[in-house]
């Protein structure tokens, strides 16, 4: 079943639960690594954090912020599972073997150092009729109903 509409179909089962604020950027004189904004006019949240539960029982914890008072901003994805897991920022794998715990990050990972680029071909290339896009229209549109779905929860 398609996802996006398991979301909207299972009134009995929340499946998305999201928050949305937007609070810091409203106080006057606010300062971030991000630079100046003007307090009255500006109309983008600071925080989202949402709790999504899949079809297949996966769940993902989701937050993210341009506007938060902690210490340290950064990127983090991190994936787990029964065969182990992986973090995005820096590479790394995580594994269980002969009875230890096994940390592994890769010496060398091939590609470029502007992630963006390969993107931005394969959508001009797609464009093109030279390329099939990597990200499909209908998986765009699951992940822009997950966010709808952040929202309407929030309010």
């Amino acid at each position: 079943m398609d996802l996006a509409l398991w979301l909207m179909g299972n009134p009995k089962e929340k499946a998305v639960l999201g928050t949305t604020y937007n609070t810091l950027s409203k106080i006057p004189n606010q300062v971030n690594q991000w630079g100046t904004f003007d307090h009255e006019t500006f109309n983008v949240d600071d925080h989202v954090t949402a709790y999504i539960k899949f079809e297949n029982g996966a769940s993902m914890l989701f937050e993210s912020s341009w506007a938060a008072n902690i210490k340290d901003d950064y990127a983090n994805v991190s994936i787990s599972g029964v065969d182990g897991g992986l973090s995005v920022f820096p590479f790394e794998l995580y594994t269980t073997k002969s009875g230890m715990l096994l940390n592994s990050e890769p010496a060398w990972l091939p590609g470029e150092d502007n992630q963006d680029l390969p993107q931005a071909r394969n959508f001009i290339d797609a464009c093109k009729g030279l390329d099939e896009l990597i990200v499909k229209p209908e998986e765009a549109l699951q992940v822009s109903r997950i966010i709808d779905q952040i929202y309407q929860d929030s309010n």
